[in-house]
């Protein structure tokens, strides 16, 4: 219909023109903020930018349901105030069916939020924070995505997987002789901190000379030389920038081994729920512009009104998903509640619309 698709190009000019907004001020206050560290080995400018750059992802994802707030209100706000809205009305179109309308607008915006906090966010983050450490730090070799290689002396290491709690999966050490000449590998199949040093699982070791190759195993033995603490900077991942998957996988090993996963489990249902959050926000959109004072104010006072209106439901949704996880609440709970809780209210308001 001719009407559906004038209002899902008015919802996505709108909520474009919003994402380029928060884009261009949180791309400048992280610049500044990263200038800081310009400087520092072969860390420069562009990298600086770059870094920012890649990081860009993760804050768009973060504020997705505030970007289609806002933009939803520049849009509906601009046709309100020029009484299209009310044409439309005149002409037979009910609120509901405006607002099936803007759903369907809203929709593809949704699956774009939920492919870039699955897909894009992840892989941008890890990107951005392994080009930075290995700018600062040149001992280390970011190789691909699910690696990393380092330098210590004579030894090179090469780490396929870094797990949060800093236990390392399927790691290969080569070490050279002081000519230069391949005088042993190894193959650790895990490995765990331990104190001090490390605690390596299945371990099996190749020694080069010139009688030949000989291999042992050993089921576990420590070390307190293995890799530095700067290298897990290059992988470390937080749980708000890992992707659905991720967080699911890691909750289970994490629960299989008897350990607290609470976090994870409520960061992997947030995550789940925030295309849900996004679309409450655009529907609590249609009762602001329906409203007078909203129809009659300009676009200052919409994007006011949604920051406003964003910055309180994000507060409100920190609280509830910390006091949720000091009082034990189950992760599902703590992370439905608030969208839950703001759908009931918006599904109130557009009654009484």
């Amino acid at each position: 219909m001719l009407i559906d698709r004038y209002l899902a190009r008015a919802v996505f000019g709108g909520i474009a023109a919003a994402a380029m907004v928060f884009a261009g001020l949180f791309l400048f206050i992280d610049f500044v903020r990263e200038l800081k560290q310009v400087g520092v080995a072969d860390y420069t400018t562009m990298r600086a930018l770059l870094y920012v750059a890649l990081n860009l992802p993760q804050r768009l994802y973060e504020l997705s349901p505030s970007i289609i707030l806002v933009g939803a209100l520049l849009s509906l706000g601009a046709m309100a105030s020029g009484s299209e809205l009310v044409v439309m009305r005149a002409s037979g179109m009910s609120i509901a069916r405006i607002t099936r309308s803007v759903v369907q607008a809203g929709l593809l915006i949704i699956v774009l939020v939920a492919l870039l906090g699955e897909y894009v966010m992840p892989y941008s983050v890890s990107r951005a924070q392994a080009m930075r450490v290995q700018a600062m730090n040149q001992s280390v070799m970011v190789g691909d995505r699910q690696g990393v290689w380092s330098r210590d002396g004579e030894r090179y290491i090469h780490i396929r997987k870094v797990l949060p709690d800093r236990e390392l999966r399927d790691i290969d050490l080569y070490e050279l002789d002081a000519f230069g000449k391949l005088k042993s590998t190894t193959h650790i199949e895990r490995v765990r901190p331990q104190g001090q040093g490390w605690l390596l699982s299945k371990v099996s070791t190749s020694l080069i000379d010139e009688t030949g190759v000989r291999t042992r195993f050993r089921q576990q033995q420590t070390t307190d030389r293995l890799v530095k603490a700067d290298l897990f900077d290059v992988l470390k991942t937080e749980p708000e920038d890992m992707s659905a998957r991720d967080l699911y996988a890691y909750a289970n090993y994490l629960q299989q081994n008897n350990l607290d996963a609470d976090v994870y489990r409520l960061q992997f249902w947030m995550k789940l729920f925030t295309p849900v959050t996004c679309l409450v926000m655009l529907l609590l959109a249609l009762p602001l512009v329906f409203g007078t004072q909203a129809r009659s104010g300009g676009a200052g006072q919409r994007v006011v009104i949604g920051l406003s209106i964003g910055i309180v439901f994000y507060v409100l949704n920190q609280l509830v998903n910390h006091l949720g996880l000091v009082y034990g609440a189950p992760p599902l709970l703590s992370a439905a509640l608030p969208p839950l809780m703001a759908a009931a209210i918006v599904m109130g308001l557009l009654r009484r619309a």
